[in-house]
């Protein structure tokens, strides 16, 4: 069974619990009459309450039928999307040129650097030292406070 006969399936379902939600309305509409007339008011609660709660059965039945039919649906969208971006991915790869590349050029940099990791790391630390030296300077300007310092407006 493909996808759009078993959606064509679970329609026709909705359409008959939807049909039987119907009769189910007209039936509590007559006991509902019949309450209202006063003809023995305990057998027509009674039936009242059967068909309310047939009716939350039929209910809670079409919106399980509704989500699967949505999720189908979905199903069936999300695939002629993607045969759809397939083709056009396919055309695309056949308009274009082949090209002749060297996948490694981007280690090429990597390889051709001299310093070693050893020197990298000694020359990281030292900028992290001038760097904190500087901000120690920076904190300690006489004792002043920061909003103190005649450069604090700079653009």
């Amino acid at each position: 069974m493909t996808d759009e006969e078993a959606l064509d399936h679970l329609q026709d379902q909705a359409r008959t619990l939807e049909k039987e939600v119907k009769d189910n309305d007209y039936h509590i509409e007559r006991w509902t009459h019949a309450l209202a007339k006063a003809e023995d008011p305990s057998h027509a609660i009674s039936g009242l309450h059967d068909y309310h709660n047939r009716q939350y059965g039929l209910m809670f039945e079409l919106g399980k039928l509704e989500a699967k039919i949505e999720d189908l649906q979905n199903r069936i969208r999300e695939q002629s999307d993607h045969e759809q971006e397939l083709s056009l991915a396919q055309d695309f790869v056949a308009g274009q040129p082949i090209p002749q590349e060297d996948y490694l050029d981007w280690l090429r940099p990597a390889l051709d650097a001299s310093d070693t990791p050893q020197e990298q790391d000694q020359a990281e630390r030292d900028l992290q030292h001038e760097d904190e030296e500087r901000m120690l300077k920076e904190m300690h300007r006489e004792d002043q406070e920061p909003e103190d310092y005649l450069d604090w407006w700079k653009k």
